[in-house]
């Protein structure tokens, strides 16, 4: 029998999750069956909307601690409380004015897929959830995913989100490629003075810019969740040789870890760990580059500890 391709079940499956975890994945969408995309903020004031998100934002965040310490994982509200009121008038422009939901935000970290879910089920008994989306299975244009909340804050609407902890280790990188995509887009914005919109032009060079880094973040994304699949799924490390010019290098590469590298200098006596070797093995733009079998690494070392010992 053909399983349904539309299916929550079936499609936690495509997208990479264990069974089990995928079980895990259809409950908690049962659980908040309310879409974010379907959700506005009750205040319509803007200035009002504001002014309630400083008042909560104390209890928002006790609350948020709280939730930390019962389910186990680290958990933080926005840095500085509430949302930059440049970045909130920013992003209310334009014909489609809603309000944010993330003027209030915080965030809960986790290792696993399956702590993943395991927390967000549990969201509910901490708070008043007003809308769910499972950005594992639906990640946003950029690729980024995460399980997102939007929460009752005593009439104010929260953004709570569930992160993988190697996700929310990447989002620290990407979000400087974020800033640099935001400058262009601003400058792209209609201008109107009280007469007929002009929508300025980006210089020649600015939308390749911006293209480039729109790829760029979806790549990393999608190469960071593949990662986390690896490794929950138990994938041995991949171990590599390569000679570097002269200088033998060890690359292993963990899934949903990271990278560990040795390499024999001779001009620094010794194994060295130098990111830059990782660097110039990627884009073979120092020295040649040439892949070995681990024997010949052996060989490679004893040759240069040979040589500088004469």
């Amino acid at each position: 029998m053909t399983s349904d391709p539309s299916s929550p079940l079936q499609q936690a499956l495509n997208a990479g999750l264990s069974r089990q975890t995928a079980a895990l994945c259809v409950q908690v969408l049962a659980q908040y069956p309310v879409d974010t995309a379907q959700v506005r903020q009750p205040e319509s004031n803007f200035l009002e909307l504001y002014a309630a998100a400083k008042r909560y934002a104390g209890s928002f965040h006790q609350s948020l601690e709280r939730f930390g310490q019962t389910v186990g994982f680290p958990a933080q509200s926005r840095p500085g409380g509430v949302k930059s009121l440049d970045r909130i008038v920013e992003k209310y422009q334009g014909d489609n004015r809603l309000l944010p939901l993330d003027m209030l935000a915080g965030k809960v970290v986790v290792p696993t897929l399956q702590a993943l879910y395991n927390v967000a089920a549990q969201v509910g008994e901490a708070f008043e959830v007003v809308a769910y989306r499972d950005r594992l299975l639906r990640p946003q244009k950029s690729g980024y995913r995460d399980l997102h909340f939007i929460v009752n804050v005593s009439g104010h609407y929260a953004e709570l989100k569930i992160m993988h902890q190697f996700f929310d280790s990447v989002d620290g990188y990407e979000h400087r490629l974020y800033e640099i995509r935001r400058s262009l887009e601003i400058r792209a914005q209609p201008v109107s003075l009280d007469g007929p919109e002009v929508y300025p032009v980006l210089e020649s060079v600015e939308p390749l810019v911006l293209d480039t880094l729109e790829d760029t973040s979806r790549e990393l994304f999608e190469k960071a969740w593949l990662m986390v699949l690896g490794r929950e799924a138990g994938e041995l490390p991949v171990v590599r040789y390569y000679l570097l010019g002269q200088v033998p290098v060890k690359l292993e590469e963990r899934p949903g870890e990271g990278a560990a590298l040795v390499a024999f200098d001779p001009l620094r006596g010794g194994y060295v760990a130098d990111a830059r070797y990782y660097s110039a093995i990627k884009r073979e733009d120092r020295e040649p580059v040439r892949e070995i079998s681990a024997a010949e690494f052996e060989r490679q070392v004893e040759r240069l500890k040979k040589t500088g010992a004469e």
